[in-house]
């Protein structure tokens, strides 16, 4: 009986690809991945908030925080390292290039002419001495990497006024809950009143009426303000890079803010010289201004230089080692007129870049105008609106003094408390709109001050 023939090696090889293949396929379970990455990165996230959540935060700390763990931050800190890998990449264009081969070779029949069974191996060096294009092509990845350090810093200053909006919103929301709770309570003490002067026939039921729909209506708003804080209190910790679900408590210290000095003609000007998005549209046409150079070296030759040395085991050789050295050209001839087309699309891209640089331009002065004009806007409106609070609260103490002696309806005492609550509540609603508004000027005028140990290292190149 023969013994059964071995298997080939391009069908063992085949049967083993198949066995890799199906396995890589089968390890992936959708479901068990999702369970592993929500019990981990809830594991990170809990760690996180024992970490930075175990004291009253301030504005500050929770500026603090946010640079260390936001995850936009943490974005453009790896498309900076990106760019910086590709700025290296793009330089080893000056670097030779050297490559090295080995090989065995077997003949299944003696050719006569060479040995049977040798070896070889080699190895090739070249260098470009004219290739204009890699001069543009490295600039042009270098400015990236500059381009990349300025937006890191640019995220960084938007952070910054997110958890600035995001803090006082929870502060806001904080005072409101505290006012309409102190407005029920009183609500409450009202409708009481009320009712028994009802049940004793010195007011009408519908006055009654009122005064406990005041109530409900309080109460309402009390439940709605509290499911606002909770969701101002998450979107807070979301910027933080916590948990939305994460408690917190904040101390309400809010530090002191700074009004930029000057007229707004001033303020522009300050703006159009250090505004971050005006530095990074100046990048952008230098890298546009490198790839028109970088299209026109394609009608350029190119020139290199090569060597390259052979060794091989073959004894029926004349020699068993040489050296080839040379100088080679390329020079693109004709290549259906492509190179034209990318020329020009490279003028069209420059001149796409200037328009994008003239429009930020502009934005930044229009942002400016508009940020500054909400400043004055808050301010004057805070104002306005804690003087149209003291005329509420000194009509609605009259009007409750005189319809206790009889005097007035008690439906026009509610009607003037109804009121006053509304002027308390907007009050509280702009208690930070100067603070927000001023922290928005900064933002346009490329101010934001960002915690110096959250700068990135940015290229001066």
């Amino acid at each position: 009986m023969r013994p059964p023939l071995p298997a080939r090696p391009s069908l063992r090889a085949g049967i083993l690809l198949a066995l890799l293949l199906s396995a890589g396929c089968a390890h992936f379970e959708p479901a068990q991945a999702r369970r592993e990455h929500t019990a981990a990165f809830s594991h990170r996230l809990a760690g996180l908030a024992d970490r930075e959540l175990g004291r009253a935060l301030s504005l500050d700390d929770c500026i603090a925080v946010a640079m260390r763990n936001n995850l936009a931050i943490r974005q453009a800190d790896l498309e900076t390292e990106l760019a910086r890998i590709g700025r290296d990449a793009a330089f080893t264009v000056f670097l030779p290039t050297v490559a090295a081969t080995a090989g065995y070779t077997t003949y299944a029949r003696d050719p006569e002419v060479t040995d049977r069974q040798f070896e070889t191996a080699g190895l090739d060096i070249g260098m470009p001495i004219f290739m204009p294009s890699t001069w543009f092509l490295f600039a042009a990845a270098r400015h990236g990497y500059a381009s990349a350090g300025i937006a890191a810093r640019y995220v960084r200053q938007g952070i910054v006024l997110q958890t600035t909006l995001q803090y006082f919103a929870v502060m806001i929301r904080q005072d409101t809950v505290a006012a309409l709770e102190s407005q029920l309570a009183a609500a409450r003490e009202t409708a009481s009143r009320v009712g028994g002067l009802a049940g004793e026939g010195f007011v009408t039921d519908w006055e009654a009426d009122q005064a406990r729909f005041q109530v409900e209506a309080r109460t309402t708003e009390l439940n709605r303000a509290r499911r606002q804080l909770t969701v101002a209190r998450g979107e807070l910790l979301r910027g933080m890079g916590l948990s939305p679900q994460a408690p917190i408590l904040l101390s309400g210290d809010i530090g002191e803010a700074t009004l930029p000095q000057g007229e707004t003609a001033d303020l522009v000007l300050k703006a159009l010289e250090i505004h971050p998005s005006l530095s990074l549209a100046d990048r952008q046409v230098v890298i546009r201004q490198h790839e028109v150079r970088q299209a026109f070296c394609d009608f350029l030759p190119t020139l290199s230089v090569f060597s390259a040395g052979t060794w091989t085991g073959n004894e029926l050789a004349a020699r068993a080692a040489n050296w080839m050295s040379g100088l080679s050209a390329a020079w693109t001839v004709f290549d259906g007129l492509a190179n034209v087309a990318w020329y020009r699309a490279a003028q069209v891209g420059q001149r796409q870049s200037e328009a994008e640089r003239d429009a930020a331009f502009l934005s930044v002065i229009i942002q400016v105008i508009s940020a500054e004009a909400a400043v004055r806007d808050a301010a004057e409106t805070a104002a306005l609106r804690h003087r149209a609070y003291e005329v509420a609260a000194a009509k609605s103490a009259d009007y409750d003094a005189r319809s206790r002696e009889g005097l007035l309806p008690v439906s026009e005492a509610l009607d003037a408390r109804a009121a006053m609550d509304l002027a308390q509540l907007a009050v509280v609603e702009s208690r930070y709109q100067e603070r927000i508004a001023i922290a928005n000027l900064e933002l346009a005028m490329g101010l934001t001050p960002v915690p110096p140990e959250a700068t990135p290292a940015e290229s001066s190149h």
